[in-house]
């Protein structure tokens, strides 16, 4: 009786909300002291938690909520923070990744889809947070289907390009845009709905139609920009360089609210058993996100092009070195890698600590605290060593980046792990 008691209590909150569940609504806006100053939903919870789960009474619209509800929490004002561990050794990844390199070059490369998810795997199986380890459950089928579709897209697109129709390459373009969110679809549900903890498998709630209509519009903006691109390539036009200009200035002004839409669509339909998590990132941080990353994109531009210009004076009036016609080109594009190289480790470092900062419900949050320019110091070591190593070094270069990754992350609990564990079913495998 005194359990139907408890389970009417919260249907009654969901249904007919009180003063005081609006109160609880206010008093978890985000902010770094969300979850201490949080309450417990239909009643405070005192003493230690209990890890037997309560059972949940038939299916229906209220269920997930009923399932976060009913779950015990720790003590009004005891938070408890897990850190992401990952313990293995270098020396272990490396022998496993040279081990499915070697099948994947007896194959003809036809292995790669599953040479890369047993690497991550094998990278998951390490990984350990609240004491338990992280895990992959992924089918080789679906990896297949996933490839097969990106490199069907990706060769469509060359070839028509390379043809001389102008009609056929701008149909490979349009249906390439049309058709990348369902890759999109199947990768989401590859690296997050196949991800398991303590043998509990992540949830992504996510679906076609929602995609598309959350980046669709991004991409469809991306076709016209893409054709308008495609006519100035074959068309040449003495103010074409202005219209070059312009169609990159519309790309750099529509990327931030680009991955706004992806990362609102992607964290907010993630769910932890029966936490359903939700993302409250705002479009302005994406515009500061975009300018400290043009910022950082202009001083990586300026350092790269005076190594190269200070390299091009040496070699001509100390070794008298005489350039071909065509070795300009090839500077150019050394110019525009050595900036892309030194600015994508930025923008990750800086996306993943947005999107995971922004992620949580009222019994828990995350957080990421990846150093941006000790990252990119660390990638940029990486690609000297791998570049003066002819790719011996690679490896190593993945471990140590997906530990860095890897331990920035925390989790900030008002619920025990344990007690998660109980009220969260366990996976079954092939599901």
């Amino acid at each position: 009786m005194q359990y139907f008691a408890r389970l009417v209590g919260r249907l009654m909150c969901h249904v007919m909300p009180s003063r005081a569940g609006a109160a609880d609504d206010a008093d978890t806006e985000p902010g770094p002291d969300a979850l201490t100053r949080a309450r417990p939903i239909g009643g405070r919870h005192e003493g230690p938690p209990t890890s037997s789960p309560l059972p949940l009474t038939g299916p229906g619209p209220l269920a997930p909520e009923l399932a976060a509800s009913l779950l015990p929490r720790l003590p009004r004002g005891v938070v408890r923070e897990a850190r992401f561990h990952f313990d293995a050794r270098p020396r272990d990844f490396v022998r496993i990744w040279w081990r499915h390199a070697l099948i994947v070059l007896l194959t003809g490369g036809l292995a790669l889809p599953w040479a890369r998810a047993a690497n991550r795997r094998w990278l998951l199986q390490h990984t350990r947070v609240g004491g338990h380890a992280l895990n992959l459950d992924v089918s080789v089928q679906g990896l297949w289907l996933r490839d097969f579709l990106g490199v069907s897209l990706l060769a469509g697109v060359v070839g028509a390009l390379a043809g001389e129709a102008q009609w056929a390459a701008l149909l490979a373009v349009a249906l390439a845009c049309a058709a990348v969110p369902i890759w999109l679809h199947l990768r989401l549900t590859d690296d997050l709905a196949r991800i398991t903890w303590a043998g509990r498998r992540l949830a992504f709630d996510g679906s076609l139609p929602a995609l598309y209509r959350g980046v669709g519009l991004a991409f469809g903006c991306a076709a016209l920009l893409a054709a308008a691109g495609l006519w100035l390539w074959r068309h040449p036009h003495p103010a074409s360089a202005v219209a070059w200009g312009v169609c990159l200035a519309l790309v750099l002004a529509g990327l931030p609210a680009w991955w706004w839409r992806w990362l609102a669509y992607r964290q907010q339909r993630l769910r932890l058993g029966p936490l359903a998590l939700t993302w409250r990132g705002a479009p302005s941080v994406f515009w500061q996100l975009g300018l400290r990353t043009l910022a950082w994109g202009g001083v990586a531009a300026a350092g790269v092009g005076g190594a190269l210009c200070l390299a091009w004076a040496v070699a001509v009036m100390a070794l008298g070195w005489q350039p071909a016609p065509g070795v300009s080109r090839w500077l150019l594009v050394l110019w525009w890698g050595g900036s892309a190289v030194a600015v994508w480790p930025f923008l990750v470092a800086l996306l993943q600590n947005l999107a995971w900062n922004h992620t949580g419900c009222r019994h828990l949050r995350f957080r990421s605290k990846l150093h941006a320019g000790v990252y990119v110091r660390m990638r940029l070591t990486h690609l000297a060593l791998v570049v003066s190593s002819c790719g011996v070094y690679w490896p190593w270069a993945v471990f140590h980046a997906w530990r860095a990754r890897t331990e920035a992350m925390s989790v900030r609990a008002r619920v025990d792990p344990e007690v998660l564990a109980a009220h969260w079913p366990v996976a079954q495998s092939g599901q």
